[in-house]
């Protein structure tokens, strides 16, 4: 799964998910956390590329199409795998961090 991520510049929480301010960058990070140790015995999610997009060689930079702040490629062993993940009640919880750090995402399936 190859994950296109902008990060908001402040995570948008909710008042009800009293949860302190902090950065975009940093409530994905408790997202990510989540799918990668929480509940990794589930996902069995392998993070093959976790970095910065750097440079656009093709298409026109600072466009929303090509202004992303970080690409995940994580492998799964199987979609299985994946819709377990999703299921999954604590993958499921930490979804509030994944919504209130990014401003926008693609996801793209890869193989399988």
């Amino acid at each position: 799964m190859m994950n296109l991520l902008k990060f908001r510049e402040t995570a948008n929480y909710s008042p009800e998910a009293g949860m302190a301010s902090c950065s975009g960058k940093a409530a994905y990070d408790r997202y990510q956390h989540a799918f990668t140790v929480a509940v990794g015995a589930i996902s069995q999610a392998e993070v093959l590329y976790d970095g910065p997009c750097e440079q656009v060689f093709i298409g026109q930079a600072g466009t929303d199409a090509t202004n992303w702040d970080k690409l995940l490629l994580v492998r799964y062993p199987s979609r299985q795998h994946f819709l377990a993940m999703m299921a999954d009640d604590s993958y499921r919880d930490a979804l509030v961090h994944r919504y209130a750090g990014l401003e926008r995402t693609v996801l793209i399936q890869c193989a399988g």
